[in-house]
């Protein structure tokens, strides 16, 4: 798997859309410089034999110990390996991951299975982060992204192979959720056992109930704008799990309920990798490396990004549930199109709220074969602000000038 972006962000202007293919073009040819004349690297979103072919090669590494990879499908680098390992260690056993095989006449069985974390984060995908003029856009835009991104993920559902077989879903989310689930038995089950002591060293001794894989769905809105037109709260109808006293502190210090749920359910799971001179020797009052090792390792179907200490980058957010594409203008026409879409939202001020437990059932949908175009998602009938007397309130070319410097610049990131 590489990962390339820009070499540095788009602008806000029509022209840099235009660019987007041009660079991506550009980064292929450098990538297929370094390749040799037999050697291609497609993108796609995953290999479809991995785990399937050349019985022949090491199994049981101390690393993944997989029965179905060696641990030298791993990258090099320190980072990979480590979440591999701690992700299984924590977990108490190795990932399990099973998808639905496609049945026809002659097939046998009814899943496919895997058990590390190459199955899913071996997979790629097309992000794109959208950076905001302040922290409010942000969280404004992070909830409109949260809405769209089963959509964007079922319209580009490119993922009809694992491990050499035809699955019955047409998405990777699933297999990379499954693929980094480092819950306990504890957390995982709906009911904990009375015997259970639990570990004092893992977050929550390792027994609190936790819904989901650290890989998942956004798990809340977060925008505090409430009004007639939109009021995240309201549609926040699905439990969250929070670290308590990281919920306290937070609010102590003056965050609102909203924002601090939000990061307060980041901290209910313990950080996977720790890299030498980055634990004690980090000051976090100047510094935030400890709060991006636990928010890297955070992986949701949108990500917000607050600027990193002492830098000019401003607030981000990330979509990240869109499958690569086989060619580079399939892959620019997406990201273009996330573009211009969050520019119609943000200029004309429309609500595209549901309530998030929809937002989870449209996740579960966008995974069926073919969900684009057979699935039914759920969607919000009126977005528009009306008053009471029936009249729009918000003049589409005011919000156009009051909106024009919104989402100011974009970075593709195709994996």
């Amino acid at each position: 798997m590489v990962e390339s972006t820009p070499e540095k962000p788009y602008s806000g202007y029509t022209d840099d859309l235009r660019r987007v293919e041009s660079s991506m073009r550009s980064r292929r040819a450098r990538l297929l410089m370094a390749l040799k004349d037999n050697e291609v690297a497609p993108t796609v979103v995953a290999f479809p034999l991995l785990g399937a072919s050349n019985d022949e090669l090491p199994r049981n590494g101390p690393v993944a110990s997989s029965v179905l990879v060696p641990d030298d499908v791993i990258n090099p680098h320190p980072r990979f390996g480590a979440l591999t390992k701690n992700i299984r260690e924590r977990r108490g056993s190795n990932v399990e991951v099973i998808a639905p095989l496609f049945q026809d006449d002659n097939t046998t069985g009814d899943a496919i299975k895997a058990d590390a974390m190459a199955f899913g984060m071996g997979c790629c995908c097309l992000q794109v982060t959208f950076q905001c003029r302040d922290v409010d856009e942000s969280r404004h835009v992070y909830d409109q992204l949260a809405v769209l991104a089963p959509i964007m993920m079922a319209l580009t559902a490119a993922t009809p192979i694992l491990a050499g077989k035809l699955q019955d879903h047409d998405c990777r989310w699933d297999i990379v959720s499954q693929s980094v689930d480092d819950r306990t038995t504890d957390e995982r089950r709906t009911s904990l056992s009375s015997s259970s002591k639990g570990d004092k060293r893992l977050a929550g001794s390792g027994t609190r109930k936790l819904r989901t894989s650290r890989y998942s769905a956004a798990a809340s809105y977060v925008c505090r704008r409430c009004d007639l037109h939109s009021c995240a709260a309201r549609y926040n109808d699905v439990e969250v799990e929070v670290d308590e006293s990281a919920l306290q502190k937070l609010k102590k210090e003056g965050i609102d309920d909203l924002l601090a749920t939000h990061v307060a359910h980041l901290f209910v799971r313990d950080p996977l990798v720790i890299f030498d001179g980055l634990c004690e020797e980090v000051d976090d009052n100047t510094q935030t490396d400890h709060f991006e090792n636990l928010q890297s390792t955070n992986w949701n179907s949108v990500r917000w990004k607050p600027p990193p200490a002492d830098s000019n980058i401003g607030w981000r957010v990330e979509l990240r549930t869109m499958e690569v594409q086989l060619t580079d203008f399939e892959n620019a026409a997406f990201t273009v199109f996330c573009v211009l879409v969050l520019r119609v939202l943000l200029s004309f001020d429309l609500n595209i709220y549901v309530p998030m437990s929809k937002v989870h059932e449209n996740m579960d949908r966008a995974h069926s074969r073919g969900a684009a175009s057979q699935q039914k998602f759920w969607w919000r009938s009126h977005t528009v602000w009306k008053s009471t007397s029936g009249q729009r309130c918000v003049d589409g070319v005011e919000a156009l000038r009051h909106r024009a410097d919104a989402v100011t610049r974009t970075m593709s990131r195709r994996w």
